[in-house]
């Protein structure tokens, strides 16, 4: 029984949560900047499956009482150029949680810019 405790534990340490994806705009949608075509499940994080280190967005989601609020949409985490309502398919920071989002394509990563030289797909944990 301990053993199942443990690895219960474990495994809610290494994993997102995944209800937090449903706190922003398009959180289930969020395409994988490494690997085209696959989600990044860890919106928060710099893992794309979830836990371990938090990426900027995630350190600002968190900041924000885990709350979609205009600030949070209008700010920039991770310093592409665009806020991150417009990376999360809500520009003008209207969305409200259970709602379908403004758009649902085009979506970017609003805690991970590709672009920064200090990024890199082959240090991330799988």
């Amino acid at each position: 029984m301990k053993f199942v405790c443990l690895v219960v534990l474990l495994l809610a340490c290494v994993y997102g949560h995944p209800w937090y994806a449903n706190l922003i705009p398009n959180g289930d949608n969020l395409p994988n900047p490494c690997k085209p075509g696959e989600r990044w499940h860890g919106v928060g994080h710099t893992n794309p499956s979830g836990g371990l280190a938090r990426n900027k967005f995630g350190l600002d989601l968190k900041a924000a009482n885990f709350t979609w609020t205009k600030e949070l949409c209008e700010k920039d985490s991770d310093g592409d150029g665009s806020s991150n309502g417009e990376e999360l398919g809500d520009p003008n920071c209207t969305w409200k949680q259970g709602e379908k989002p403004y758009r649902t394509t085009d979506i970017t990563h609003p805690g991970i810019n590709p672009k920064d030289p200090t990024f890199d797909c082959d240090k991330l944990e799988p």
